[in-house]
This record gives C-alpha cells, structure tokens and sequence, in this order.
C-alpha cells in the first residue's frame, strides 16, 4: 500500500533499488531488490484491487445542504466517460488494442455528490456502447444521464427512458431522423435547415424518430458553430484523420458544422440553452482525466512485469479516490464558506504530494493533519473564470434558484449494486 498507493507515482517510474530505499526510509524495513520484484504477484494485484473496490463500497453520500438542494432536479447527475493508454506489447491477450497493447478505463460519477458510481477496467478495444448498455440497471429515477458520442446506442436511451430517468446526448452521424406527418415518415433534412440558420443560431424540434428502430425522442437541439468554434473542432478533427490515417467522409465534415443534441428532459423546465449549458458539464470528467495523467502519471509505464504495472494501476486508482473525495468534500466547503472556487488540477498536484505523509501517521496526528491539509487547498490559486464561458457552480445555483421541477416522471424500480455482463473480468469492474 506504501509503494503503490502512497509513493507518489514512483512504483511505474522508479527502480526497484530505490522503492527499497523508501521502504526502508518510511518503514525501517530492509528488502533486497529481488525481494521486492518477486512480490509483485496476481495475489498482490487482488489485494489492491480488493482495497479499492471496498472504498467504492464504502462511499457514503455527502449530506450537504447544497447537494440536497440539487438533488430537488436530478436524483444524481452521472458522467460516464473513457480514457485509455498503451502499455507494453508483451502484456499478451489481457490487455489488447487496436494497434498495440492498451489499457481502457471506464468510469463514471455523480456531479453533485462527487461519488464514483462505477469504475471498470478493460482492454484498450471494448466497446464504450456495450459497456454503457450493460450497466443500465444502476440508473434510478431522476437520474440524468450525460453521454459523449462513443456510449450512443438507441437501446440505451430507450432503457434509459424506460427507468424514469433523463438523458442528454449527441447525435452519431450516420444516425437517421425522422419526422412523421400525416402517418407518413419523412427523413428529417438536416443540411437544408443548416443552411437557413447563422453562425451560433440555434433551433428545437420536438417529437421526432432516430435510426431505423424509430425510437421516439421527446426532443432535439440542432445549434450552428460560431466560426471560432467550427475552426477548434476541426483543429481537432484534423488531428484525429492523422492519427487514424482516415480521412471522414463529406457528410461528416458537414454535420460537424452543427451540435445536435438528443434528450427527454421537459422543455418547460429547461429550455434549450440550459440542455446545452449541462451538456457542457460532460467535459468535467475530462479535466479529472487530465489530472489522472498529468499529475498522478497514470499512464507513465516503462518496461516492467505485468504484475507490478497491475499494482501501480490499482494503488494510482485508490491515491486517486482517496484524495478526489477529499477534494470534493474542501471544494464544497470553501465554495460555501468563502464562495472561492478552488483549481481541481492543483489541489489534486498538491494533494498527491504530501497525502502518503498524512496516511501514515499516528491517529492524533492524522487529525491535525488532515485538517491542515484542508486549510491548505484555501491557499490554492483559484479557479478562473474561462473566457466566454459561465462557471458550473454558478449554472446549478442559478438553476436550483429557480425552483424548476421536474419531477414529473414515475419512480421506477432499479439502481444498487451489481456486475455487468460485458465480458469483463467481474473482478475488474464494479457499479453502484
């Protein structure tokens, strides 16, 4: 635990000569650099697994008035998204990719609590749309549900609709619509109602049908690009050909033109700027990705055995919930107590430096620790306020104050733990 959860990153980075050094430095014991590499074993590897599946379990919601506030819209407000790395080649058929050999992390939290719901790790080649479809039995009523692209699946939205809850998605390219009028189905043309709308205009549709099961969509947002930002999504479209060595076909250029947006949220409770202002909060789960990385070196593997790369996954995996929830919990307290809005990226580097020093302390002390530690993130640079963009806080502040219900569906039964049957190890993932 020492080594991979608390040695600051260094399990994937340092040599074996010198994780020795440190246990002997912060535990007195004395390992021989052998010693060490032959326990990094399978049974290590479920240990740590073991430890950080039981903190999931473990999470208790947080009770503060804020969060309850909220919860008056959406009984959670759930993200689920990817990110994935290479690893080395020789780690064989457990970790495959589409070129090389790759690990893919599946997680997925609630916004407003700021609890891990569910957290799976698979090959860098499974699907996301089959992993999102295998874990619909976790949603509850009221639940909203934002999705990026690569979790879209028609049988996912009806599922979704089905228990109650809400959803918020993009529209896949190569996905039909359709409108019926007069008991006639007509395909919706996209291009034609494109070409009437100026540069970041914006129109609704309601009642239309997606794909060729005809599913039934309350709602759909189509939104022309401003020129700003046509020219960023191409930017990165353009470095995505070139990774692929595939150039997207004209239909999806255009499209890309536009956000379309699909959801089932009553338009009398959010109008189409709010659908778009939530959507956004999708790209939070980005910045903790970020952070994965760059601060908690993540994906920094050099050439070692499969089973301490296993371990330094697992130990990066319990540093990361253990001080994401910490920071959560300051975040939450300094936004109500000073209305200071705290950088998630430098407390997390902060946090990541010296939180092995509080875990392996005496009690007493971890309580004077633990609250100095908490002081500390007030002294964190604050979190600036984006050119042209709102900050999310300020958003559900302004969206609970006015007092918008939307609790007009019938609860539905579902929700609590399980394991998915997407082919994943059963001991690789966990739902909640």
């Amino acid at each position: 635990m020492t080594l991979c959860a608390w040695g600051d990153g260094s399990l994937a980075k340092q040599s074996l000569q010198r994780l020795c050094a440190a246990l002997t430095l912060w535990h007195g014991c004395s390992l021989s650099s052998e010693g060490l590499n032959q326990r990094f074993t399978d049974r290590a590897v479920a240990f740590l697994r073991e430890v950080f599946f039981l903190l999931l379990l473990h999470q208790r919601p947080l009770l503060l008035s804020a969060m309850e506030t909220y919860r008056t819209c959406f009984t959670r407000l759930r993200i689920l998204d990817s990110t994935s790395f290479l690893v080395p080649a020789d780690y064989g058929e457990d970790y495959r990719g589409s070129v090389s050999s790759g690990v893919k992390i599946q997680f997925e939290y609630d916004l407003l609590s700021g609890a891990c719901l569910q957290l799976c790790v698979q090959s860098a080649n499974d699907s996301d749309a089959r992993f999102a479809y295998h874990a619909q039995h976790t949603i509850l009523p009221n639940d909203l549900c934002i999705r990026d692209l690569g979790f879209f699946s028609v049988a996912a939205l009806a599922e979704i609709d089905a228990r109650g809850a809400y959803y918020i998605t993009r529209l896949r390219s190569d996905m039909k619509v359709y409108i019926k009028e007069n008991g006639q189905w007509k395909e919706w043309d996209w291009e034609s109602l494109g070409n009437q709308l100026e540069e970041g205009e914006s129109v609704e549709m309601e009642h239309v049908y997606i794909g060729h099961e005809r599913l039934y969509v309350p709602r759909l947002v189509f939104r022309r690009l401003t020129a700003e930002e046509w020219q960023k999504r191409m930017a990165y479209v353009r470095k995505k050909e070139k990774r692929k060595g595939k150039a997207l076909a004209r239909q999806t250029l255009e499209q890309k033109k536009y956000h379309i947006l699909l959801t089932n949220l009553p338009q009398e409770s959010f109008d189409g700027q709010q659908v778009y202002e939530l959507y956004s909060l999708r790209w939070q789960i980005e910045l903790l990705f970020k952070a994965w990385k760059s601060v908690f070196d993540l994906e920094k593997v050099k050439e070692m055995k499969k089973e301490r790369f296993e371990c330094h996954l697992y130990g990066t995996l319990i540093a990361i919930l253990a001080t994401q929830t910490f920071l959560f919990q300051a975040r939450m307290y300094w936004h109500q107590k000073e209305d200071i809005q705290i950088s998630e990226q430098k407390a997390l580097d902060l946090l990541q430096s010296y939180w092995h020093q509080l875990l392996l302390r005496s009690h007493m002390a971890e309580i004077s620790t633990f609250s100095l530690s908490f002081s500390c993130c007030e002294n964190i640079p604050r979190k600036g306020e984006g050119k042209g963009k709102k900050r999310h806080q300020i958003f559900f502040r302004d969206m609970v104050e006015s007092d918008m219900d939307i609790n007009a569906k019938s609860p539905s039964s579902g929700g609590g733990f399980g394991m998915p049957n997407n082919g994943c190890d059963p001991h690789h993932s966990l739902q909640g």
